[in-house]
């Protein structure tokens, strides 16, 4: 860096708080994967590795193996939406496009398989039934949300509504049980929130 260059304060985006300087600002793909993919696979691997989880997994996908086709079907038309919205948007297709759609299916697996089915069993083991859903559901996506929080650098209303939206899930998982259909829809909604990896930004400006 020369003299006559400074490296000037990233400002806040669309979700992200702005930052004083580089330093934890999210501005590449790998950081992404790195701080929030990596944290969330991590946190469904544990989960799994819990004895109460596996049935209920095997459980939640039981339409799934029953109907195969049907959920091949509905990936292949979310594939052809994505592609149409990408088009309408000016977006080109390329491999880092396809990259991020392939990480946004990979998230959306592993945030519903670990914070709508496993951690909700899991923080509510030790309550009655009937404070079982309200307790472990609240937590979970409490915990949900302040992962975006830390790991993305959301702002504190975008997390606000993550919570919400996750809340939202949980309720369309308990009344269908089918965890298939909540992970495309929850693909679909990651992908309309956030349809670009982040795209990097200069932190250095021209100095006077």
């Amino acid at each position: 860096m020369s003299s006559k260059e400074t490296q000037a304060p990233l400002p806040s985006g669309r979700l992200q708080r702005a930052s004083l300087t580089g330093e934890g600002y999210i501005s590449r793909f790998r950081q992404v994967l790195k701080r929030h993919g990596l944290t969330m696979a991590t946190i469904a691997a544990i989960c799994l590795l819990i004895p109460l989880i596996p049935p209920a997994l095997s459980n939640s996908l039981n339409f799934l193996f029953i109907n195969p086709s049907k959920y091949l079907l509905w990936t292949a038309g979310l594939g052809i939406l994505i592609i149409l919205f990408l088009r309408l948007t000016g977006r080109e297709l390329n491999a880092r496009q396809a990259a991020w759609i392939a990480y946004l299916l990979m998230i959306s697996i592993v945030e519903e398989v670990g914070f709508r089915l496993s951690l909700p069993i899991i923080l509510s083991s030790g309550f009655s039934a009937s404070e079982t859903l309200w307790i472990g559901v609240f937590l979970s996506n409490l915990i949900f949300a302040t992962i975006h929080y830390l790991t993305l650098r959301w702002k504190l209303t975008a997390c606000v509504f993550t919570f919400l939206g996750g809340m939202g899930f949980s309720r369309l998982l308990e009344t269908t049980g089918d965890l298939a259909l909540v992970i495309l829809i929850h693909w679909a909604v990651t992908f309309l929130n956030t349809p670009s990896a982040p795209r990097e930004k200069s932190l250095i400006v021209p100095g006077s």
